[in-house]
C-alpha cells in the first residue's frame, strides 16, 4: 500500500454540519463507504488522536427520519456522518489533496474514533504529508485499538522506512506478514518502502520469502 493541493479550507465541523442542504444530508445518511486502497484500505499509528469520543456518549439517542420514514438514532446517526467524510476524504486522498483528506479523516474519526478505516487511511495521508510525528501517533493510536491489523504494522514499516530506521521497518514488515499480510508485490513496489529494499537484511528475508512461497 502506498503511504496513501487545493488547499480549500474545511470549515469545523459545527460550523460545517447546518450549512449542509437537506439532499445533502439525506445522501449522506444513506450512503455505505468506500473503502480506499492501499495502506488506506484500504486506500498507510502511545498518544491519543484529536478526536472526539462520540461512540461513547451516555446521553439518551434522539431519533430522526431517513429517507424511508424510518427512525435512526442518535448512534446510528454518528456512524453515518463518519462513513459521510470518510467517503470525502478518501476523494480528496484520490485527488492527491492529503491536507483536505486530513481534515475529514479526523471529522469521521470524531464521529466514530473505533473507525479503522479512517486511522489507517489518516496515518497515511499525514506520511504524504511528511508530518511524521502525526503520523507516528495515529498508527499508535490506531494499533492499540487494533493489534491483530497488520495494515497497521506494514504503515509502521512505510514511517520507519521514510524515517531511515531500517531494522525497525523490517521488523513492523515481518509483524505485518505473520499477522496476515500478503501482498508481496506491493511489499516490493511500494516507493515508502524503497529505503528498506535497500537493506541486505530485507533482501535476505524477502528471498526466503519468495523461496518458501515458490515450494
Amino acid at each position: 500500500m502506498f503511504c496513501f493541493n487545493n488547499l480549500k479550507t474545511v470549515s469545523t465541523y459545527t460550523k460545517y454540519l447546518p450549512h449542509l442542504s437537506i439532499t445533502a444530508f439525506i445522501i449522506f445518511l444513506t450512503t455505505d463507504y468506500l473503502p480506499l486502497t492501499k495502506k488506506a484500505t484500504p486506500v498507510s499509528s502511545v498518544k491519543s488522536l484529536n478526536v472526539g469520543d462520540s461512540d461513547n456518549r451516555k446521553e439518551k439517542h434522539k431519533s430522526s427520519n431517513n429517507d424511508k420514514g424510518e427512525k435512526l438514532s442518535q448512534e446510528e446517526r454518528e456512524r453515518r456522518m463518519a462513513i459521510f467524510h470518510y467517503n470525502e476524504g478518501n476523494k480528496f486522498y484520490k485527488e492527491k489533496n492529503y491536507t483536505e483528506a486530513v481534515i475529514l479523516y479526523t471529522k469521521a474519526l470524531h464521529h466514530n474514533k473505533n473507525f479503522k478505516e479512517a486511522l489507517i487511511n489518516l496515518s497515511t495521508a499525514y506520511m504524504k504529508k511528511m508530518v511524521f510525528k502525526k503520523a507516528l501517533k495515529t498508527l499508535q493510536a490506531g494499533q492499540s485499538q487494533f493489534p491483530q491489523e497488520p495494515l497497521f504494522d506494514y504503515n509502521y514499516a512505510c514511517y520507519y522506512s521514510l524515517r531511515k530506521d531500517l531494522v525497525s521497518g523490517l521488523l513492523s514488515l515481518k509483524q505485518a506478514v505473520g499477522k496476515g499480510f500478503k501482498q508481496f508485490k506491493r511489499i516490493e513496489n511500494d516507493p515508502d518502502l524503497i529505503n528498506l529494499r535497500q537493506s541486505e537484511e530485507y533482501k535476505r528475508w524477502i528471498e526466503k520469502i519468495i523461496s518458501e512461497r515458490a515450494k
